[in-house]
């Protein structure tokens, strides 16, 4: 029962604002109705007709409203605005001639329908009052509203005029506590907008529809290098850095079709022309009717968090020790290499590098030392090859290599014979030459065969082969079938 007299919400503030003002309005008429109905029982009990006005009266203010709870606001208004013109004006005009017409009724009336419904309704509601008076005024001079009947000057006369006037009263500062009430709300509400828009650490910009600067906030223009005064009318695209040039339509008509745009990352100019990753979103704000009005579009520098993402990544992919590729990268590479179209006759080659003993290393130099010769181990297998082969380390002491579209297996032979001569060059570290060599595994086959066939196991099989038959060496190996 609670819910069904309490006063509406509506999401437009214009909107509760008008709402407000009509409970009032449909509060004050209604006990004005019920006042004057035992009033008139009590002073003129003749007047039997002021039953049936104040019944209906009661009626259409109940009807007024529920259309309002139905959020029908202008057909509620105009109801209360009717019936109160039709009493204020033609009802006792007729009884009374011009001289019952109650003008301050008629004033009421008029604020009404300006603060309830619009400027125009106020306008329309003047203009039939003025003509309404005009033809009583025309209608008892030319003698055809004959005998008017005024009110005589008695207590009734009295008691309707003073209700009237404190109706006024109450209407008016009830009004003005609505207005005010909405006003204070509507100014708090800028305010905390206000100081998000000034002091939140992200860049906001306010556009228009066509993507030019209304305003901005002071990190907005640290983060591009421009000052506030410059971004004044500056077109989106100026910052833009995408290579996408349609990018900018194809997110306003998103928004405009009043579809929701994730938070997206782009990239953005700054004044000097250095580009910057941010993360952004777009937001389409209506004004007070509704009606698109400005894009809000709230961005951040990602500069830092894309840096640590591509050193997660490139932790994720290198072994942390040599700062090689690790066996993830390498089985990447290998696969990517297997899928790529190749050139007729090319061929592709791995190779499986071990160290031979390097237990020995560790225990007679401690692993700190075996570290700095891994380190230096890895730098010496990356300059033996070519910057598009690819070098990993995939366990303590074991390397691989893919060489991509060499020519014939001398080739191979050189690169092998390269890595095995230059890791066996003496190692000077903390005072110490230490000497190390390797075995290598080496598995080779045309391009268009990769697929199948397994070089790495070939290789690593291969490699067992050269440690078998006394290290320090390469040997090939037919590629083992695919299982």
């Amino acid at each position: 029962m609670n819910k069904l007299f309490l006063i509406p919400d509506f999401d437009k503030p214009e909107d509760q604002r008008r709402a407000n003002i009509l409970v009032v309005t449909q509060i004050a008429s209604y006990a004005l109705i019920m006042l004057i109905l035992v009033v008139s029982l009590i002073i003129s009990p003749e007047h039997n007709e002021v039953l049936l006005q104040g019944a209906v009266g009661a009626a259409l203010i109940l009807v007024s409203f529920f259309l309002l709870k139905l959020g029908k606001l202008d057909a509620s208004a105009w109801i209360i605005v009717i019936v109160g013109w039709l009493i204020m004006t033609l009802d006792l005009a007729l009884i009374s001639g011009v001289r019952g017409v109650n003008v301050l009724g008629q004033v009421l009336i008029v604020m009404f329908a300006g603060l309830a419904i619009n400027g125009r309704a106020a306008i329309i509601i003047t203009l039939f009052s003025a003509g309404a008076n005009l033809v009583v005024l025309q209608l008892e001079t030319t003698g055809i509203l004959t005998h008017p009947a005024p009110l005589e000057a008695n207590f009734s006369r009295y008691f309707i005029q003073t209700v009237y006037s404190f109706l006024a009263a109450i209407y008016i500062w009830r009004s003005d506590g609505v207005i005010k009430d909405s006003f204070l709300k509507a100014q708090s509400t800028a305010d905390r907008y206000r100081a998000l828009f000034e002091r939140t650490n992200d860049g906001v910009i306010i556009f228009d529809l066509s993507w030019c600067v209304l305003s901005a906030n002071a990190q907005a223009s640290d983060l591009l290098d421009y000052s506030l005064e410059d971004m004044n009318g500056v077109v989106f695209s100026t910052w833009d850095a995408s290579d996408d040039p349609d990018v900018l339509n194809r997110y306003k008509d998103q928004i405009l079709g009043e579809s929701d745009i994730p938070v997206f990352e782009h990239n953005l100019r700054k004044k000097d022309g250095l580009e910057i990753p941010v993360e952004m979103s777009l937001a389409l704000v209506p004004d007070a009717d509704g009606d698109p009005h400005h894009i809000q579009c709230v961005f951040r520098d990602i500069t830092q968090r894309k840096e640590y993402e591509r050193q997660l990544k490139h932790m994720a992919l290198h072994d942390p020790l040599t700062k090689l590729p690790n066996r993830k990268y390498f089985d990447d590479r290998y696969q990517l290499t297997r899928s790529q179209p190749f050139e007729e006759d090319s061929l592709v080659a791995v190779l499986f590098i071990d160290i031979d003993d390097f237990k020995l290393v560790n225990d007679a130099y401690g692993h700190a030392v075996g570290d700095l010769v891994l380190v230096e181990l890895g730098a010496r297998l990356q300059a033996s090859v070519r910057e598009s082969d690819t070098v990993a380390r995939v366990g303590g002491d074991e390397f691989l290599m893919i060489l991509d579209n060499v020519h014939n297996k001398a080739n191979v032979s050189l690169v092998a014979q390269k890595v095995v001569d230059c890791i066996s060059q003496p190692y000077k570290i903390d005072g110490h030459q230490i000497r190390i060599t390797v075995s290598i595994g080496i598995s080779l086959t045309e391009k268009q065969h990769l697929l199948d066939v397994d070089l790495i196991k070939s290789s690593d099989l291969a490699m067992y082969q050269v440690k078998e038959m006394g290290k320090n060496d390469f040997r090939f190996i037919e590629p083992v079938l695919e299982a």
